[in-house]
């Protein structure tokens, strides 16, 4: 069969007549062309012809008193004529012609290799930044722009390649290397005193002390100086040394007596989102908890294609748990106790290195207000580096390699 048959269609049928070969000198004389004609029988035809033909061909068939049957049907036009009998087939053949041609021209996964010390979800970002990204068309992704924006954006990296396979994207990185070199110590630095206090250790590895144990200091005092007199010149280094003196300080810390106090849970609600790209969708009105009788915890899925490639599409479930609360007192004791623990915790984080020698402590209540008054001795180490202005032009500097 032909394609210009195949495309208008052909019939297959069958005439029984008392004269088969007269019936084909009728229907030739019509001009109905006949293929693959074959008796059967005595008095049986069977042969094909074109679908516009068959009408005629019946109505002849009718006139001569002869009988036709239809057989079969045969050619594209039959195959498509069924074909559109079944839409949702038809659009799913169009959906995936489309997809097949237009997924190829875009980027959906991002991947990065050759980095060691700088982070690929850094990278990642950086990249979708400067367009290398979900859904980038394909044939931007790999222009020299692309590149030079990445590297632009990260000045750690020494250079960078994309390459594409199919709608993934591979960036190729190399790290910017420098020679190692060893810190240099230099300049000019003096310790001076943190806040006020008397000097109860003093430890000199570097630099000239201008004080002695037993001495009052005041913030911000020098305490081992970078100059040292030499006579002839003036020596400038770095100090070096620790400090330690008796402090005193004050804190004043308050809570409530009253508090809320959670019970056992009530209720348990699930609820769902969807996160497209960077937007999300929540699939519930509420999506914040008002107070502290409420936990929330939620898990997120990805969609995950075979190979392990990711795509930006992620289902959210998350688990509110509602519990009853009741209000509850503090004691005295108890609330001393914590107020005393946090002062302790407070004071000895804010020190560089030392302790509480002394403390001494009040509590006051009013109003539903439990407030702790408290005075402290402490030893601590009270020194701090300062940065000094170098005198090369009039005197001697140390610089040691470390």
């Amino acid at each position: 069969m032909d394609f210009w048959r195949s495309l208008s269609g052909t019939v297959e049928v069958e005439l029984i007549s008392a004269d088969p070969a007269g019936a084909l000198r009728a229907i030739n004389d019509t001009g109905i062309a006949v293929y693959h004609a074959r008796q059967d029988g005595d008095l049986t035809l069977r042969f094909e012809l074109q679908r516009k033909d068959y009408r005629r061909l019946r109505l002849l068939a009718k006139k001569r008193g002869e009988r036709l049957s239809f057989y079969g049907r045969q050619g594209l036009y039959w195959a498509v004529r069924q074909l559109l009998r079944r839409p949702v087939l038809v659009l799913g053949i169009l959906l995936i012609l489309g997809l097949s041609i237009y997924l190829p021209t875009h980027i959906y996964f991002v991947e990065v290799e050759g980095n060691t010390s700088i982070p690929a979800r850094l990278i990642l970002e950086k990249a979708e930044s400067c367009g290398i990204g979900f859904g980038s068309i394909r044939r931007e992704v790999r222009s020299e722009q692309m590149k030079n924006a990445l590297l632009e954006a990260i000045p750690d990296l020494q250079w960078a390649g994309i390459n594409t396979y199919g709608c993934r994207a591979v960036i190729s990185v190399r790290e910017r290397t420098e020679p190692e070199h060893s810190p240099i110590k230099s300049g000019v630095s003096s310790i001076i005193a943190a806040r006020d206090g008397v000097i109860r250790e003093l430890t000199v590895l570097n630099g000239n002390p201008v004080c002695k144990v037993g001495q009052a200091v005041k913030a911000g005092q020098v305490l081992i100086s970078g100059y040292t007199d030499c006579g002839i010149c003036i020596r400038a280094t770095r100090s070096e040394g620790e400090v330690y003196a008796e402090t005193q300080r004050v804190l004043t810390a308050v809570m409530l007596s009253e508090y809320s106090q959670r019970g056992q849970m009530s209720g348990q609600e699930r609820k769902y989102s969807l996160i497209i790209g960077k937007k999300q969708i929540n699939f519930y009105k509420d999506s914040g908890i008002s107070d502290t009788s409420c936990d929330k915890m939620y898990s997120v899925n990805y969609i995950t294609l075979p190979g392990g490639f990711q795509l930006p599409i992620a289902f959210v479930t998350e688990v509110w748990t509602y519990y009853d609360t009741q209000s509850a007192q503090v004691s005295d004791e108890t609330a001393e106790t914590i107020l005393s623990e946090f002062a302790g915790r407070y004071l000895t984080g804010t020190m560089t290195a030392g302790q509480i020698e002394e403390r001494t402590e009040s509590i006051q209540w009013q109003d539903g207000i439990c407030c702790l008054h408290g005075r402290y001795a402490c030893l601590e180490m009270i020194g701090k580096t300062r940065l000094e202005e170098n005198l090369d032009d009039y005197g001697e500097t140390d610089r040691t390699d470390s």
